[in-house]
């Protein structure tokens, strides 16, 4: 008899277990689940769920707004000492605004010297910019000389012959005479003859 009563004991506990399983499992979590997701669908749509509480709150009998003591400081204080905590509190914010003011000074300061500074680079800039414009023209013309003396003379001609007579005969100054003679033997004879002309002079 003491057996099946406590058999007995087990499934009336395990019933009531699976009860309470059966309801976590079946409304408290979908419950929970579902106040979250609104929570959150509220918050993007631009609700303040975080006020809409505190108003709930604030309206049950046992959530009396009470000032606290921050709030009540001012009337507490006898007049004397109110009015000494104001002037301290004024005479902090004088200093913090002498402290910004020195701070405004020192970074106009700094931002005179920097236009200074930015104006010494660009005229600088400037200067660097002719030097490396010229450094270019000459970079350009012994990169112009050397194609034409690695070129065959007759294709080197060629090219001569379609250019104005005063490139022809910058080119040809920079040119070794060897490589010179080779190309004006092939260029057309009146043009050849007017750019030695032009190298003699």
């Amino acid at each position: 008899m003491k057996t099946g009563e406590f058999m007995s004991k087990n499934k009336q506990a395990e019933k009531q277990q699976s009860k309470l399983q059966v309801f976590f499992m079946v409304v408290f979590i979908p419950a929970v689940f579902a106040v979250i997701l609104a929570v959150v669908l509220l918050y993007y749509l631009g609700f303040n769920v975080g006020s809409y509480l505190q108003d709930a709150v604030n309206t049950l009998p046992f959530t009396d707004n009470e000032e606290t003591e921050e709030t009540r400081s001012g009337e507490d204080l006898p007049d004397d000492e109110y009015i000494a905590q104001l002037e301290h509190e004024n005479d902090a914010l004088h200093n913090e605004i002498a402290a910004l003011e020195a701070d405004m000074e020192e970074l106009a300061e700094e931002n005179e010297s920097l236009e200074d500074q930015l104006e010494l680079y660009e005229s600088d800039g400037e200067g660097q910019t002719e030097e490396d414009e010229e450094d270019g023209a000459v970079v350009d013309l012994n990169d112009v000389v050397r194609t034409l003396q690695e070129m065959t003379p007759s294709r080197a001609a060629a090219i001569v012959e379609e250019m104005s007579e005063a490139e022809a005969v910058t080119y040809f100054r920079e040119m070794s005479p060897r490589d010179r003679s080779d190309i004006l033997s092939r260029v057309e004879p009146d043009l050849a003859a007017s750019i030695l002309d032009q190298l003699a002079e």
